[in-house]
């Protein structure tokens, strides 16, 4: 409430909202019109899959990289260890990304094995009737081409599903080392030996410095200052 000699308050709460409100009326519509589209595209592109092969990847940062999505293409190098060029790849339906590169050799094995159980299913139909050819994909046999599995069209959005999830646990037997061995101070240890490492690595040529010089019955030198210094004057 207002105190004292103020005026009343008077909000002015009239702010046109109904500019601003995005409605979505449309939504029944907009799922028939994709649904037709795909129809569409199924006919358009019949017997070949809807979709393109694309490979199975982790998620980026730290937060998600242990959940796997699928990528935008084939590296060149899962591609070459089954034997396909990128050029080719395009033409049977796999997708390609000339920019990726593989960070391990899991997801290196998961994407080669996901092309090689789609090149065993894949079936390539000739360009001419009578005439298969034999490339990097050899064209299928009349008997595969009239098979009713190859009249089945693949309206699978990713073509093939992605791999199981492994949720297995490896069991390890705790044995007495185990027990007594202490991963964090290994990790400081490690730590203080890199911080000192150039500075025991100077400590080291030092003494040595100083037993060379005692054996040729030559002054030690007093420093490691005055080893850099006598250095200098040898290649000068």
């Amino acid at each position: 409430m207002v105190k004292h000699n103020n005026a009343l308050p008077n909000v002015h709460l009239r702010k046109h909202w109904g500019r601003f409100v995005r409605t979505w009326f449309d939504q029944p519509a907009k799922k028939q019109k994709r649904y037709l589209a795909r129809k569409s595209k199924a006919k358009k592109v019949f017997p070949s899959p809807i979709s393109k092969l694309r490979p199975v990847v982790a998620g980026q940062t730290r937060k998600y990289n242990g959940m796997l999505r699928y990528g935008k293409g084939f590296s060149l190098a899962e591609l070459k260890a089954v034997g396909l060029t990128a050029r080719f790849a395009r033409t049977v339906g796999i997708a390609t990304d000339h920019r990726r590169t593989n960070a391990n050799k899991e997801a290196f094995d998961r994407n080669v094995d996901r092309l090689k159980d789609y090149k065993s299913k894949l079936v390539l139909f000739p360009l001419k009737e009578g005439k298969h050819k034999k490339g990097l994909i050899p064209d299928s046999t009349a008997e595969q081409v009239a098979d009713k599995a190859a009249q089945v069209q693949n309206r699978n959005k990713n073509v093939l599903s992605m791999p199981p999830k492994d949720t297995g646990v490896d069991t390890v037997v705790l044995t007495e080392e185990l027990t007594k061995h202490r991963a964090f101070q290994q990790i400081r240890q490690a730590q203080v030996d890199h911080k000192y490492s150039r500075k025991r690595y100077r400590m080291q040529k030092f003494k040595e410095a100083v037993e060379k010089a005692v054996a040729k019955g030559e002054e030690p030198p007093k420093s490691k200052r005055s080893i850099k210094r006598a250095q200098n004057k040898n290649q000068k």
